[in-house]
């Protein structure tokens, strides 16, 4: 199979190694579209998501015929509306050029414009990974927020933490291992359930004296406040519904 992968990003890159071994890969400048073999299978457009239509628009001028995925999470696959054969291949991931993924460990989010083309972007998918799933737009642009939670605004956090340590002399790699033990706990259980610290405990001493140590560093102080109202908020949730279960 000849798959070419428009882009010179870390998608790009990522899904370039992780299909190279199982698939004639072309890499095409995505200014020029240099290199672009119109024989190719399938097409995979992986640029910023404000690229999307205007490479789009350019390969379709080259009178490609093949199938044609995008690679983003929040943008719908309309935005493919030129091609007869259009869909989705998203891979769940947050890509740095320099940093080796397990490929196996990823999974892809596959939607087409028809059954044939689903199947067709599923099978690339599953060159890669065994783990494989259908997601229209819809569903894909809500777990596109959650990944932006889950790990864009994760790590901002772990960013605030570092700075706050580096003021005392130390860096994150002290909290790597309670980092580690947390996000072990989700193999194992929820998310809600595996919540600790002052707000799930109602510790108010605590969370005041945090506070207040806050003060002076901007809003850090707010985004702690805010985070602790949203921890009391889900753990009040989490207490009723088991005390309604209890009852039941």
């Amino acid at each position: 199979m000849k798959i070419a992968i428009i882009g010179r990003g870390n998608v790009a890159t990522h899904l370039g190694k992780a299909l190279h071994s199982h698939a004639d890969v072309a890499i095409v400048n995505p200014h020029t579209l240099e290199g672009l073999p119109l024989e190719a299978e399938a097409c995979l457009i992986c640029v910023s998501d404000n690229a999307i239509a205007d490479v789009a628009k350019a390969l379709h001028a080259t009178g490609f015929n093949g199938i044609v995925a995008h690679t983003s999470g929040s943008t719908p696959m309309e935005a493919l509306g030129l091609f007869e054969h259009r869909g989705v291949f998203y891979p769940l991931q947050t890509f740095s050029r320099d940093v080796e993924i397990d490929y196996t460990s990823i999974p892809f989010f596959i939607e087409g414009d028809s059954e044939p083309t689903a199947e067709a972007l599923s099978g690339i998918a599953a060159l890669v990974s065994p783990t494989v799933h259908r997601a229209d737009s819809d569903a894909r642009k809500q777990l596109h927020i959650a990944s932006v939670m889950a790990c864009n605004f994760t790590n901002h956090l772990y960013t605030l933490a570092d700075s706050l340590l580096r003021e005392k002399g130390y860096d994150i790699s002290v909290l790597l291992p309670l980092i580690g033990e947390t996000v072990g706990k989700l193999r194992k259980t929820t998310p809600a359930k595996a919540q600790t610290g002052p707000a799930a405990r109602r510790d108010t001493k605590t969370i005041n004296a945090h506070l207040e140590a806050l003060a002076d560093s901007g809003r850090m102080k707010e985004i702690y406040g805010l985070l602790t109202d949203s921890i009391i908020a889900i753990s009040d949730n989490t207490q009723n519904d088991k005390e309604t279960h209890n009852r039941q």
